[in-house]
């Protein structure tokens, strides 16, 4: 994948982090409501470019799609496109557990989904993770371990996960 982009220590992308809880608290506070927080998994210090872009806006559709499908009513939406990479924060109105199963399978069946990173919290803050509703962890992009062992592990080079990135991101459109 092109590593065009504005690299991001660790610190920015810890203050990323910061600034992502600090508004959850924010939105929970004034809407009282479960939020949808999207992001993309993207490994490495560029977070931010034009590709990265396309898939976020691709993955952001769907959800928005998804939501009107099922006549969810969004109370409040922020989108915000930065170096430490693009961020959705949408407050709805809806079990979070149904949205949690819907977002889970955009993740499992949408040709991106694997790079997409949705997170629920209730209106209390917490995350419906995917083993609330009794489901696998998500696979690596280059293996059948769970995602999470080999980030640890760091069991793959970044070069090969950013070229599987780049190339089931450019097949994608292509294709589209």
């Amino acid at each position: 994948m092109s590593i065009e982009g504005v690299e991001q220590s660790l610190k920015d992308i810890l203050k990323a982090k910061d600034d992502r809880v600090a508004f959850h608290e924010e939105l929970l506070e004034k809407f009282n409501s479960p939020i949808i927080s999207y992001k993309l998994n993207i490994p490495g210090s560029v977070k931010y470019n034009n590709l990265i872009k396309k898939i976020f806006d691709e993955g952001l559709f769907e959800i928005m799609k998804i939501l009107d499908e099922h006549k969810i009513e969004i109370i409040y939406k922020k989108v915000i496109y930065k170096d430490s990479g693009p961020e959705a924060f949408i407050s709805f109105k809806c079990s979070p557990f149904k949205v949690k199963d819907l977002c889970t399978k955009l993740e499992d069946k949408h040709i991106l989904g694997r790079i997409f990173d949705i997170d629920i919290l209730n209106d209390k803050g917490l995350q419906i993770s995917r083993q609330d509703k009794n489901k696998k962890p998500r696979k690596c992009l280059l293996c059948d371990k769970s995602a999470f062992e080999c980030g640890r592990s760091r069991d793959h080079d970044l070069k090969d996960l950013l070229i599987k990135i780049e190339h089931i991101a450019t097949d994608y459109f292509l294709n589209k």
